[in-house]
């Protein structure tokens, strides 16, 4: 199939990579259709996007949370993964959005809400953690430069 995107213009697409969003996501649930992209050609980066096949406009930047945070942990109610329909731990994929206003070394992620996707069925949800130490605006870098001057 072929769509039409801002981001990307035209892309040729295979049926099986569509992931289906039954109820959308927050903010944008008239789309319910997607195909994840990676940032780079060779797939070497932690970096997607979530391209909308119903709305050309609409993608969102994504990132693997656990290239940044290690001890990031995911707990899914067992409501979320029948809905996902999860056999296996390792049918789940973990992305969280990224912002980057300006500058990507500013860039922030929502470790509070992140995107789920099951690789085999093809079927994502974005899910909000009952973890109050995650934020929705958490540093992707979190380095800062008082940290780098001491290091220099």
């Amino acid at each position: 199939m072929k769509i039409q995107t801002t981001r990307f213009g035209e892309l040729e697409l295979a049926d099986s990579s569509v992931i289906t969003f039954n109820k959308g996501i927050p903010g944008f649930e008239e789309s319910k259709k997607y195909v994840l992209i990676p940032a780079d050609d060779k797939g070497e980066t932690p970096f997607f996007f979530l391209q909308s096949i119903d709305i050309e406009e609409v993608n969102f930047f994504l990132v693997d949370p656990f290239s940044f945070f290690k001890e990031y942990d995911v707990k899914l109610e067992e409501q979320m993964v029948e809905r996902l329909e999860l056999e296996n731990p390792t049918d789940a994929l973990v992305l969280t959005t990224v912002t980057a206003n300006g500058k990507i070394q500013d860039a922030t992620t929502n470790l509070k809400a992140p995107i789920i996707i099951n690789n085999n069925k093809q079927l994502g949800m974005q899910i909000v953690l009952d973890n109050k130490d995650y934020k929705i605006r958490q540093p992707l870098f979190q380095h800062s430069e008082k940290a780098v001057a001491r290091q220099v």
